[in-house]
């Protein structure tokens, strides 16, 4: 039996979203146990954010429902950790203005991918405290900061960059290994949270 092309293709693209959902799920469950490196999680973490992001973006060509597919495939039972880092990349968390609409990622396909997941993973780090070191934030904040500057969304005089920018001469002047103070973090999390709702904003505005 032959299906039609782009059914076959949805078909795929909602198979590699439901193995990227339950990987997360499974690495988030075996990180939380402590049975995973702190690097290796995060950079696998990532990878797989940005996977996530990118194939969304693709499914909205086909009338996709996050929904329905969370109720079918039993995401909620099967993958809660998942299913929480999922809500993260869509903004359900936030106010509807601020959720990504994916027709606008065939626009800036990779930049979406990679923003979002920097920003997620940042968030995830800060509120890691035992874990979040200069060293270990410091990279990230990079990458944003890099990703906005080469993208057609900001430019260097946009207050997100110029937040990002001052963040990353703060960290520059401070020890490797320097753990943040709680007062710090909150400060920081709270930046990115409001990086990221604002470049969903800017994304949707495209």
């Amino acid at each position: 039996m032959t299906f039609p092309p782009n059914l076959a293709k949805r078909w795929e693209l909602e198979g590699h979203l439901y193995a990227n959902i339950g990987t997360l799920d499974l690495l988030s469950r075996t990180y939380e146990r402590g049975e995973l490196d702190p690097n290796i999680f995060h950079k696998q973490h990532k990878n797989l954010l940005t996977s996530i992001v990118a194939i969304r973006g693709k499914l909205e060509s086909y009338n996709f429902d996050l929904d329905d597919f969370i109720h079918t495939e039993q995401i909620e039972k099967l993958f809660p950790y998942g299913l929480e880092k999922l809500h993260m990349t869509e903004g359900t968390d936030d106010s509807p203005r601020n959720r990504i609409d994916y027709s606008q990622i065939k626009k800036l396909p990779s930049v979406a991918a990679e923003f979002v997941a920097n920003a997620i993973e940042l968030l995830d780090l800060l509120r890691l405290e035992a874990i979040a070191t200069v060293d270990r934030i410091l990279p990230y904040l990079d990458e944003l900061y890099a990703i906005l500057t080469k993208s057609h969304v900001y430019g260097t005089d946009h207050w997100v960059t110029q937040d990002i920018d001052q963040w990353i001469k703060w960290m520059d002047r401070q020890k490797p290994g320097q753990l943040l103070k709680q007062d710090e973090l909150r400060k920081l999390e709270l930046q990115a949270t409001r990086w990221l709702s604002d470049f969903r904003r800017e994304l949707n505005n495209l």
